[in-house]
């Protein structure tokens, strides 16, 4: 990885470095104080625009249709951990049975593009859909013919293999290198032009917005700058308030999704369809590899349960094109923990093979937002679905406020989180929490 002096990369969470020079972060204060301004004004636009939210609440049945996706970031050598080989990597993304890959490109490391190809091409089949995500490099902003020769390679390489290049990462944090929004559409603009020239019909996705921050929200897609997104995305982390269902701004994940797509149609910038290109729940005991620390790391048993109730939640919502998982193999956070000389496959990562089998091309039918059988927290979702040729009626039950047991009907098929078969203490009750129980029902 080629990095900037001043925004080094930290190999064990696959992101930069907190930025430590002080006299850089003055000059980015500065620099960036007329955006940050112009960002904070444009909250005047919400008393106009929530009123529309309030309106378009309702719920209606709607089929899943690529919604759940998976984040591969190609690993480089680092102590304490072994790299997958492409082997292995390709088995456990057979295995999981997801069709909805988004695969980084850092062009930091521009110069193995061969070995990003090489993935690519390896993970590729009819069936799957392969998103390329373009992280920007510092060092290359600062040398515009640079980047575009850097830009116009990659996406020569990526020529009918991929249909959309999601561009840049982050662009409301200066330790991902974008001094401002101003700076990240230019960055934007660039990839949008070499398309032109190379790949006319390949789609661009942007924003790239990290967590829930209105302003920065708003200021990317309100403003006059030539050019537009053919589909929104937005890096919309939630883990530092908890479970999914839990309020920011009196809005919980899917208050939060609804919000976006609400200011996405009213924007005059973004095509297409809102896309999540990055989620996860940090863990702890991952020291050096944990993103983060405090109240947000978790253990392994809640990343699980979260990670299965906000896809639900994003699958519930009908407004997410596709939701990524952020990432598969991450001792810090993937559904795949790497440390030392074991690979070994985390509670999450059977959470998400039991729901990509069981939801995904599946239409849904039901949604109760938390006041199932008129219980406060208590939450469900049902789908129908053809599985081993027979029509089968999907309902996941969880909760988020401590323990209940309700009804079933006798001879009910049950399924805990992970895919295996629950049986119950007697006839008609099952107990529901924090963890998802699947009810199958076949005609």
């Amino acid at each position: 990885m080629n990095d900037h002096p001043s925004y080094p990369w930290d190999h064990h969470s696959d992101q930069p470095h907190v930025i430590k020079d002080k006299k850089l972060k003055h000059k980015i204060y500065l620099r960036s104080l007329w955006y940050l301004i112009k960002s904070v004004l444009l909250l005047l636009l919400l008393p106009v625009l929530l009123p529309i939210l309030l309106v378009k609440k309702s719920w209606k049945a709607r089929s899943v249709d690529r919604c759940i996706g998976l984040s591969i970031h190609i690993e480089s050598e680092r102590k304490g951990k072994t790299v997958v080989p492409l082997a292995d990597l390709k088995e456990l993304v057979d295995e999981l049975q997801v069709n909805q890959l988004l695969v980084r490109i850092p062009l930091a490391d521009f110069e193995n593009i061969d070995r990003y190809i090489e993935h690519i091409d390896a993970l590729s089949n009819e069936h799957r859909e392969i998103t390329v995500n373009i992280l920007q490099s510092r060092l290359l902003l600062d040398d515009p013919v640079a980047l575009k020769q850097a830009i116009h390679s990659v996406i020569s390489r990526l020529t009918g293999k991929v249909e959309y290049i999601h561009v840049g990462n982050a662009y409301n944090r200066r330790k991902w290198g974008f001094y401002h929004f101003g700076e990240y559409f230019k960055f934007f603009q660039t990839v949008r032009t070499v398309c032109d020239e190379v790949a006319p019909k390949m789609k661009l996705i942007g924003g790239s917005v990290i967590d829930f921050e209105p302003p920065s929200l708003l200021e990317s897609l309100f403003h006059f700058r030539k050019g537009h997104y053919d589909g929104y995305a937005s890096q919309l982390y939630v883990d530092r308030r908890g479970a999914p269902e839990n309020t920011q701004f009196k809005m919980n994940f899917l208050g939060k999704i609804n919000f976006i797509e609400l200011i996405r149609q009213c924007s005059w910038k973004a095509k297409g369809s809102l896309w999540i290109s990055e989620m996860n729940w940090p863990l702890k005991n991952a020291g050096k590899f944990a993103p983060c620390n405090g109240d947000a790391l978790v253990d392994e048993q809640a990343q699980a349960d979260y990670l299965t109730r906000a896809y639900l939640l994003s699958i519930a919502s009908g407004r997410v094109r596709t939701c990524y998982w952020h990432q598969l193999i991450a001792p810090g956070y993937g559904l795949v923990d790497n440390r030392g000389n074991k690979v070994i496959k985390r509670p999450s990562y059977e959470a998400f093979k039991t729901l990509n089998r069981l939801y995904n091309d599946a239409d849904v039918l039901t949604f109760d937002n938390g006041n199932h059988l008129r219980i406060k927290g208590l939450y469900s979702i049902s789908c129908k679905k053809l599985i081993d040729g027979k029509m089968t009626i999907i309902q996941a039950f969880w909760s988020n406020s401590g323990e209940h047991k309700i009804e079933c009907t006798k001879g009910s098929r049950l399924l805990n989180q992970s895919g295996n078969p629950i049986e119950l203490e007697n006839d008609t009750s099952m107990l529901i929490n924090s963890s998802v129980v699947y009810l199958l029902k076949s005609d």
